[in-house]
């Protein structure tokens, strides 16, 4: 009983110990927007002195947080439904259909996932931009990475269908009920936990993305904030506290968006990987 207690608080050290390495840069950042470029620059592990709100403003403006947080917004929930939606529709044909035609299919998309973007990147730009004429416009950055984010739904959303008995889908199919409403009123509900975990998986990931946004949008009104971030710092590189300030109000969104979900994240990890 005494090992087990002893063990019990080294795991919560560690575990203590972990957080604060985690959590430290980004209480950095925080701390160091609430000071003056040149307390920054003269200490930028020490507390401020006195809180400097007039960093924010200048980011907000300087950034055009607006206009790239719509845009951001538009990708992260176009994106996010379709790939919600449409992943899920697919999921549950290979969940269900047993068929050596359908698994092929299925498990060339999963090899599709070991691909970096890189490796395609300069074709789809050729296509998309030079031949499509596709810039400035969100529509191909929607459709390039629903794309690019439908195998991983598969993937997770088919282990979480093979932990729903069968048994389900013959008693609404002997109740009259058709395959479209058997998703979307019996099915597509219960997938709630590993839908939210899917989406904040992709709203990471699109949130944060930079290369495929800035190969498709080019001008001001157009770019997201990962770009503003970018030529923010490239055009006030001195101007490090308004920079951190920038910074925060960028990640604020979607740490709010994960810590009201995270929940759902660790039910839905739990409950897919029951059977593969």
């Amino acid at each position: 009983m005494v090992e087990r207690k002893s063990v019990k608080y080294w795991l919560f050290a560690l575990a203590l110990l972990l957080t604060v390495f985690y959590l430290f840069p980004l209480v950095l950042v925080g701390m160091n927007s609430l000071k003056t470029t040149g307390q920054f620059t003269t200490n930028p592990f020490s507390l401020p002195t006195r809180l400097v709100t007039e960093n924010y403003p200048q980011a907000f403006n300087q950034m055009h947080f607006l206009s790239s947080l719509c845009n951001t917004l538009i990708l992260t929930v176009s994106i996010c439904v379709f790939v919600a939606i449409l992943g899920s529709m697919a999921a549950y044909v290979v969940s269900r259909v047993k068929s050596k035609f359908v698994s092929f299919f299925y498990y060339l998309m999963i090899a599709s996932m070991c691909a970096p973007f890189q490796a395609f990147m300069i074709p789809l730009v050729k296509l998309y931009a030079a031949k499509l004429g596709f810039t400035n416009s969100l529509l191909p950055v929607i459709y390039i990475a629903t794309g690019l984010n439908m195998a991983f739904s598969i993937f997770l959303v088919r282990g979480f269908l093979n932990s729903i008995p069968l048994e389900i889908d013959q008693a609404a199919m002997i109740d009259g009920c058709g395959s479209v409403r058997l998703f979307f009123r019996i099915i597509f509900p219960m997938l709630v936990p590993i839908e939210v975990t899917l989406l904040v998986f992709v709203a990471m990931g699109i949130w944060n993305d930079y290369l495929l946004s800035s190969l498709f949008l080019q001008t001001q009104d157009m770019r997201t904030l990962p770009m503003m971030i970018r030529v923010f710092c490239a055009q006030y590189s001195t101007d490090y506290s308004p920079m951190m300030a920038g910074l925060v109000m960028s990640i604020a969104p979607i740490l709010i968006f994960y810590l009201l979900c995270q929940k759902q994240i660790l039910a839905g990890v739990v409950q897919g990987s029951v059977k593969g």
